[in-house]
């Protein structure tokens, strides 16, 4: 089967849209028509080698779409059913899937590692050329194949190019503020980074409670945007003093700081803000060679350090139940999206995130 898809050949250059031939999938994979994807910053981070990737590879890992056919041993989704694509395989068999982590699931960072399916192979190829596929997802293609487990089924009246989003970015944001965080009415929570992720982590925030809830980015589109969906408060870091002005609305730091920026700048900047017993919760992926100087004499106040991936999340009850909060107007997504491209826009989009332009862009099929 032929199928046009965006591929990534070398580190930084453009990707280029090419006629694939896409394989059916095997014992324990489906093939999902892909209905539409959103541009992650994490394809972003691949695109410019921060995060690595065997070449070539076709990017995208935040897709949806409609299954197509389903392989040997499938039994969670059948024909026709709406999907969200999900980050996680969630296998069911190693240590983290055991212990409800699905969030780190093992074969989770084989094809991270290896963008290949579980079995260390890809069903994209060019005229015999293997072509793999980010995450054992690939959905910057008119169709993936992916594991089953990656395929999360979610009600048929919620709009798939709108949806898409909590495949990565509102997963892992949201999650982040209602799972990885114990946050309380009344806390005061700081989100360094107001793109889809920091937008996701804020509204999270909200729905938990969060007051006072402080969007902190330079850029006047993304604060306005923040304000609408939640903030009480926003900061220009590169023309206000985010310390003295954290300290002026909270009087001691806040409870809680999410950094999605993934810089070392903004990771510090994260930390300093706390108040005594407060938490930083990392959920930006910066180059991770990088190293972090913890302040000793910050943990003899209690102040905690910590990651966030996928937002600690158990795709089969959690995106499912991201779309119901968006449909029940919990969770706003169209607000998020700036653009709404085709496939052969792909470079421009990817250019208009480098210059930090708009929230987030969705690439559609149909």
């Amino acid at each position: 089967m032929k199928i046009n898809a965006a591929v990534m050949r070398e580190m930084g250059g453009p990707l280029t849209i090419e006629e694939l031939d896409i394989a059916p999938p095997k014992e324990n994979e489906v093939l999902i028509k892909t209905v539409a994807s959103g541009i992650c910053h994490s394809d972003y981070s691949v695109l410019h080698g921060v995060l690595k990737s065997p070449l070539p590879v076709v990017l995208g890992h935040e897709g949806a779409g409609i299954i197509e056919q389903v392989g040997p041993g499938v039994t969670n989704v059948k024909p026709g059913d709406h999907v969200i694509v999900s980050l996680s395989p969630s296998c069911g068999e190693c240590p983290m899937c055991l212990e409800e982590r699905e969030y780190l699931c093992m074969s989770m960072s084989k094809a991270s590692s290896w963008a290949t399916m579980m079995d260390g192979t890809t069903r994209l190829s060019n005229k015999g050329e293997e072509v793999r596929q980010l995450c054992a997802i690939a959905s910057f293609a008119e169709k993936m194949v992916v594991p089953a487990g990656c395929a999360i089924k979610i009600r048929d009246d919620a709009p798939l190019d709108t949806c898409c989003l909590i495949g990565c970015g509102v997963t892992t944001g949201t999650g982040a503020a209602v799972n990885t965080a114990s946050i309380k009415p009344g806390d005061g929570v700081a989100v360094i980074g107001c793109g889809g992720v920091g937008l996701s982590i804020l509204q999270g925030a909200r729905i938990k409670g969060a007051s006072p809830l402080i969007a902190v980015d330079p850029v006047a589109e993304k604060r306005e945007l923040a304000m609408s969906l939640g903030a009480t408060h926003t900061i220009d870091p590169f023309n206000e003093n985010l310390k003295g002005r954290i300290k002026e609305i909270t009087g001691k730091g806040v409870h809680f700081a999410f950094e999605a920026l993934g810089s070392m700048k903004t990771i510090d900047d994260a930390y300093s803000i706390l108040r005594p017993t407060g938490e930083a919760i990392i959920v930006g992926v910066p180059n991770l060679k990088e190293k972090y100087e913890l302040p000793v004499h910050n943990l003899f106040a209690e102040k905690e350090l910590r990651g966030s991936i996928y937002g600690s999340s158990r795709p089969k009850r959690d995106l499912p139940l991201f779309v119901d909060w968006y449909m029940d107007g919990e969770l706003k997504l169209d607000e998020m999206i700036t653009k709404r491209i085709k496939l052969e826009d792909v470079n421009q989009a990817f250019e208009e995130m480098g210059r930090g332009e708009g929230a987030r862009s969705v690439i559609m099929f149909d």
